[in-house]
C-alpha cells in the first residue's frame, strides 16, 4: 500500500512539471521505459505511476494550454477563446471552467463504467470499418460551420495543406513521440502569439464568471462523450470535437466542454487497452509494454483515476492563481517572445533542424488560418487526413 501511494505522489509530481513546462508531454515516458522495467516493480505500483502521471499532467496542461499559448495535443484550440478571456481579465475563470469539465466528466464516466464496459467492445467492433468515413464526417462538418463560401474553400485548402504536412511527418527522421511539439506548436501556439500586440496586459481579475447548473450539465455530458468518442476514433483530439459536441455555442461551454472531453479522453485511452485491446495514446502505449491490463487493472485505473483527478484540480486552480499573479504584472507581449524563444529552443533541442523546418512551416500556416479568419481546427488535418487514408478500404 505504501508504495502504491509513493507512486502516486510520484506520479503527480512528474505530470504537475511536465503539465507547466510547454514541450514536455506524458508521452515522453515512453523515453523511460527501459528505466522503469529494470526496476521490477510490482504491476499495480507501475500502474499508479503511470495513471497519476497521465492525469495529473491532463490538468495542470490547461495553465500552459489557456495562459500561455504553448498546447499539447487535445488542448490546442483551447488557445483562441481562453486568450480571449485572459485579455479580459477573466483567465483564472477559463483554467477553472476547464478543471470543473474535467472533474465532473471523471465522475460521471466512472458512474457509467458498467454501461461502457458492455458496450465499447461491441461499437468499437461495428465501427472500426466506418472509422473513415466517420472522420471524413467530422471534417465537413467542422469545414461547414465556416459562414461563407470563401472561408468554407479556404477552410478546406488548410485542412489539406496541414493534412500534406501530416503525411510528411512519416519521413522525418523526428522520433514519433516528439515531432508533433514543434507540429501543434506552430499552428496553435507561436502562430497565435505573433498577433500579441507590444504594450499588451493582463488585467487584473474582474467580476467572477457565473456558469447555470443547466450549462454545466450539458458540458459534462457531451463533453464526456466527446471524450468516449475522441478516446476510441484515431486521429480525432479533444479540441475539435469541443467545437462540435459544445452544446451552448459560447466560451463558458466550450471550455467546460473541452475539459471533460480532455480528461474523459485521457481515461478512455488507457482503458482502451482492456476494452478494445489497442492503445490510444503514448500513456497507454507505455503502460501496455509494462504490465498486463485486465478487468482488476482497470478498476484499479479507474480508482486512481478519481484519486488523482480529485488533488490535480486543487494543484491546477492554486498554481493558475499563483501564474496569473506574475503574468499580470509583465508587458504580455514580452510573455509571447519569451514563449516563442523557448519553444525554438525546445524544438531545436528534441528535434534539430527538421523539427525547425516544421515549425515554420506550420506556424505560417497557422498565421494565414488566423489571418483568413477561419477555425483553426481545420489544421487538425495534419492527424485527420494521414488516419483517413490509413482507414480507407482501397
Amino acid at each position: 500500500m505504501l508504495e502504491i501511494l509513493l507512486a502516486i505522489l510520484a506520479g503527480l509530481l512528474v505530470g504537475t512539471i511536465f503539465g507547466l513546462v510547454p514541450g514536455l508531454h506524458p508521452n515522453t515516458i515512453i523515453l523511460l521505459i527501459p528505466f522503469i522495467a529494470q526496476l521490477s516493480l510490482p504491476p499495480f505500483v507501475i500502474i499508479a505511476f503511470v495513471v497519476a502521471l497521465g492525469i495529473s499532467n491532463t490538468f495542470v496542461d490547461f495553465i500552459p494550454s489557456m495562459l500561455l499559448g504553448a498546447p499539447e495535443a487535445g488542448n490546442e484550440l483551447a488557445v483562441t477563446p481562453a486568450h480571449r478571456m485572459l485579455l479580459q481579465g477573466n483567465g483564472y475563470d477559463a483554467v477553472k471552467l476547464a478543471v470543473i469539465g474535467g472533474l465532473g466528466a471523471i465522475i460521471l464516466v466512472l458512474a457509467l463504467l458498467p454501461a461502457i464496459v458492455f458496450s465499447i467492445p461491441r461499437i468499437y467492433e461495428l465501427s472500426l470499418p466506418f472509422t473513415y468515413a466517420l472522420l471524413i464526417f467530422i471534417v465537413l462538418v467542422m469545414i461547414l460551420h465556416e459562414k461563407t463560401n470563401r472561408k468554407k474553400s479556404t477552410a478546406l485548402l488548410c485542412f489539406f495543406l496541414a493534412g500534406l504536412t501530416g503525411l510528411s511527418l512519416q519521413y522525418m527522421p523526428i522520433d514519433r513521440n516528439i515531432v508533433l511539439f514543434p507540429v501543434l506548436s506552430g499552428l496553435f501556439g507561436v502562430s497565435a502569439l505573433m498577433f500579441s500586440k507590444k504594450g499588451t496586459k493582463v488585467p487584473a481579475r474582474r467580476k467572477q464568471i457565473h456558469v447555470t447548473g443547466r450549462q454545466q450539465r450539458r458540458s459534462i455530458l457531451f463533453g464526456s462523450a466527446g471524450g468516449i468518442v475522441s478516446g476510441l476514433l484515431p486521429g480525432v483530439g479533444s479540441s475539435e470535437l469541443a467545437t462540435l459536441a459544445s452544446a451552448d455555442k459560447n466560451e463558458k461551454s466550450f471550455l467546460m466542454t473541452l475539459g471533460a472531453i480532455t480528461i474523459s479522453n485521457t481515461l478512455l485511452s488507457i482503458m482502451a487497452l482492456w476494452l478494445i485491446g489497442k492503445s490510444r495514446s503514448g500513456i497507454a502505449s507505455a503502460l501496455e509494454q509494462l504490465v498486463q491490463i485486465g478487468f482488476n487493472e482497470t478498476v484499479f485505473i479507474a480508482a486512481i483515476a478519481l484519486a488523482v483527478a480529485a488533488i490535480s484540480s486543487l494543484i491546477t486552480l492554486k498554481l493558475a492563481k499563483k501564474s496569473l499573479g506574475i503574468i499580470e504584472n509583465i508587458d504580455y507581449s514580452k510573455i509571447s517572445k519569451a514563449i516563442i524563444a523557448f519553444i525554438i529552443l525546445m524544438t531545436v533541442v528534441f528535434s534539430g533542424i527538421y523539427g525547425l523546418l516544421l515549425l515554420g512551416t506550420c506556424t505560417a500556416l497557422g498565421i494565414f488560418a488566423g489571418l483568413a479568419g477561419i477555425r483553426r481546427g481545420v489544421l487538425m488535418g495534419v492527424l485527420i487526413l494521414p488516419t483517413i487514408i490509413f482507414y480507407l478500404p482501397f
